[in-house]
């Protein structure tokens, strides 16, 4: 069995647990102690920004119509705690989030990359400074000056979160752990477009569209939308693209719906 990957998250753990559906007396962790905090790490995530959102980043407004990547980085102090099946890594860090929109190529994203291709090709970026789990009050001096995200501006930027790295990693006694990333995200959380996807098949399945049928109507050119509602007929109705779904699975699709409704039906015609 493929061991679930830890996910890191803008959220509590009750946050966490309502947003997989965990029950309220699922099992909590107890976070560690500054003092207990013994691994240290750099972090680089490539997410997309859909991604991003789901587990509690902010990227602001999503459009299906422009493909946009969150690159987040930065440096964290941690300890792993499991409680049940899942695993909650608690700790403090410091995170730069850039979000890119507009970047040509396929190449894997970097600052250094981001920010020549701003620059040079018209890219588009912003960025947000998050800190998790430091409660001290001496940061406001440290903040970047933040301006267009250039190669210039980029090396002013990494200077800057180097010396908010130092104060923040250096101050135990202001180190208040938070959830920094668990395994639970992997396992139950769907993407936003994962989660469109499922709602709009379930809604096709109660009006006994076919697939075909939900595929022409589904007006979105998102291949992660259109792939979770393939894998949501093929699991319910079967491999027939064009299968009729009978009374009970239609039944079944809107008992699961628990009131959730389409401002329209797609299905009809």
């Amino acid at each position: 069995m493929a061991m679930s990957k830890m996910t890191p998250v803008n959220m509590s753990v009750a946050e966490v647990h309502a947003a997989a559906g965990l029950a309220s007396g699922a099992d909590m962790p107890t976070p560690p102690k500054a003092d207990e905090l013994d691994n240290w790490a750099q972090e680089d995530y490539s997410l997309s920004a859909s991604a991003a959102a789901s587990v509690g980043f902010p990227v602001g407004n999503l459009n299906a119509a422009v493909q946009r990547n969150a690159l987040m980085f930065g440096s964290a102090r941690w300890k792993d705690v499991t409680a049940g099946e899942h695993t909650y890594r608690f700790g403090v860090a410091l995170r730069a989030l850039v979000v890119v929109s507009d970047i040509k190529g396929s190449a894997a994203l970097t600052l250094p990359i981001v920010a020549a291709k701003v620059e040079l090709e018209g890219a588009r970026a912003s960025a947000q400074l998050l800190v998790r789990g430091y409660k001290g009050d001496t940061l406001g001096g440290l903040l970047p000056t933040w301006q267009s995200f250039g190669v210039d501006s980029y090396a002013q930027y990494m200077s800057a979160v180097s010396e908010l790295q130092k104060t923040i990693m250096g101050d135990a006694t202001n180190i208040q752990s938070e959830l920094l990333a668990t395994t639970l995200v992997d396992s139950k959380i769907p993407t936003p477009a994962e989660a469109i996807g499922s709602v709009y098949g379930l809604h096709a399945i109660a009006e006994g569209a076919t697939l075909a049928h939900a595929l022409d109507k589904l007006g979105v050119d998102d291949r992660e939308v259109s792939e979770a509602l393939k894998a949501l007929y093929r699991s319910r109705i079967g491999e027939d693209d064009r299968a009729v779904p009978d009374p009970q699975q239609r039944r079944d699709a809107l008992d699961q719906l628990h009131g959730f409704h389409l401002s329209r039906s797609w299905f009809k015609g």
